[in-house]
């Protein structure tokens, strides 16, 4: 249990075969399929998860995450990322197909119908943190659409299916630490990547699989899996639509495991299991299996989801809210600023924030997003107009921003991995010097800094609005505050056309 793998070690001099000899000298056998494992204690929770015993807060949590959610993926249209993925999955389709694309009124199959999903809810990225739901409620809408599933059955879908995802992120994943000690992303690492067997396993569920086709739909998916290149996107410029991982191909390929397992083909049933499987093929840098299985189903991780009230990195909201604090308590006028610094924690997903040419670019470019936030533009789905990438207004103040790091920011976060410890200082043209500083971007689940149910329900609407009239998009918000009594699945997607 809680095996670690060096990272220069496997990349170095132990190769797949020197691994593999050193695990036959320890006296490791062949992994078999009805051994005790981690993969089978995930199906077995999965499984054994009853509507009924989910604690009020998580069902609560569930309703608020597919609200989200799916509002993101309607808004996702203003994106080209998003019309071209749409554009795409309804190509492959046609009148009678059961698969149905958010804001569109194309149907296709139920993997087109996912990857298309997958890019629009991540397009703007305005969807929560961790970024699990963009890789995991495309597959489960496509199959609960199909599948006339009642609400009831989404939300268990959910919730063990975001439990499952976050679980093998916190098993696989060295970015939070990485960060927390250097300031910087590992040299490989994906954002998410695993979610994919999170969301094959959802998938079996909606469908009903017993527990060996369950353990086949993960096997397969985890096989599916992307390559982990998140930080090879994060050092190019200009930012390309992939963005950090290939959302929209993993919630195709979940879909396809799913079915593919449905109908009788068998992938791996121990896939996260022994010394050749996903803990050597994709986490190999990492693979603490305890922090996978440890207190599953007693602790559940979707109720410290973060909300995003900006349409931007993460990595940049602290700083953000800093400035509009500033803006709102000043009264600040733009053309009144001589100059803004902004310091933050070390990490930036943009190499060069002082040009945007993308709407990616725009995204995780601290400069233009403090250039709206000094104009009181709001940082919402209609902040990524390329109309504004050449506003002199905004050009303007991105060349009178600087950026440093915050001295103080990697200590706070090695005591508390949700701080963004951040400080905003404005130098006003009469000589005031105006600063602000916080140690949570709002959205953290921390006293203070949540993001309440009804200002959620307004970024939802406004979302929804983008794409459908007003009718639709408050009858489909009400399906949706009340998702636990909806009886099929099948008809909020129809209200999302």
């Amino acid at each position: 249990m809680g095996t670690q793998i060096d990272r220069r070690g496997f990349l170095g001099s132990a190769t797949l075969a020197a691994t593999l000899a050193a695990s036959a000298r320890a006296g490791a056998r062949p992994v078999v399929a009805d051994a005790p494992s981690v993969t089978g204690r995930l199906v077995d929770f999965a499984l054994k998860t009853r509507f009924e015993n989910l604690p009020a807060a998580v069902v609560h949590e569930c309703r608020r995450y597919v609200l989200d959610a799916l509002g993101c993926g309607v808004a996702g249209h203003l994106t080209a990322k998003g019309r071209l993925a749409a554009a795409h999955a309804a190509a492959m389709g046609g009148r009678g197909q059961p698969g149905r694309i958010l804001g569109s009124m194309a149907r296709t199959d139920l993997a087109h119908a996912a990857f298309a999903n997958g890019e629009l809810i991540n397009a703007l990225d305005y969807d929560a943190i961790p970024h699990v739901p963009p890789f995991l409620l495309p597959p489960l809408l496509a199959v609960a659409g199909r599948e006339g599933s009642s609400g009831r059955e989404l939300i268990r879908a959910v919730a063990v299916g975001t439990e499952i995802a976050l679980r093998l992120e916190r098993g696989t994943s060295r970015m939070g630490a990485s960060i927390a000690a250097t300031g910087k992303t590992p040299d490989v690492f994906g954002i998410c990547n695993a979610s994919i067997v999170a969301a094959a396993v959802g998938c079996a569920m909606l469908l009903k699989l017993d527990a060996t086709r369950t353990a086949n739909a993960l096997g397969l998916a985890a096989y599916f899996c992307a390559v982990p290149s998140s930080h090879a996107w994060e050092t190019r410029a200009p930012k390309s639509m992939v963005k950090y991982s290939p959302v929209g191909v993993s919630c195709q390929n979940a879909v396809t495991a799913a079915l593919l397992a449905a109908s009788g083909y068998t992938g791996d049933p121990v896939a996260l299991d022994g010394p050749a499987g996903f803990p050597l093929f994709f986490a190999g840098l990492q693979w603490d299996d305890a922090a996978v299985i440890a207190g599953l189903g007693e602790r559940w991780g979707i109720v410290g989801t973060q909300y995003k009230p900006h349409a931007c990195c993460r990595f940049t909201h602290a700083e953000v809210d800093c400035l509009q604090a500033l803006v709102a308590e000043h009264a600040i006028r733009a053309d009144g600023i001589a100059a803004i610094h902004s310091l933050g924690i070390p990490f930036v997903a943009n190499p060069d924030m002082t040009v945007v040419r993308t709407q990616e670019d725009a995204q995780f470019s601290t400069h233009y997003v403090l250039a709206l936030a000094a104009l009181g533009i709001p940082l919402d789905a209609r902040c990524q107009d390329p109309a504004l990438f050449t506003d002199p207004r905004i050009t303007g103040l991105m060349a009178r921003t600087t950026r440093d790091v915050h001295p103080e920011a990697l200590t706070a976060r090695r005591s508390d991995p949700s701080s963004y410890l951040a400080r905003v200082e404005v130098t006003m043209k009469d000589g005031r010097k105006l600063v602000q500083e916080t140690r949570y971007p709002r959205g953290t689940v921390k006293p203070g800094f949540e993001i309440p149910d009804a200002e959620l329900v307004a970024k939802c609407r406004a979302n929804l609005e983008t794409g459908l009239s007003a009718t639709k998009a408050a009858r489909a918000l009400e399906m949706m505050t009340a998702l636990n009594r909806l009886d099929d699945v099948g008809t909020l997607l129809a209200q999302l056309g």
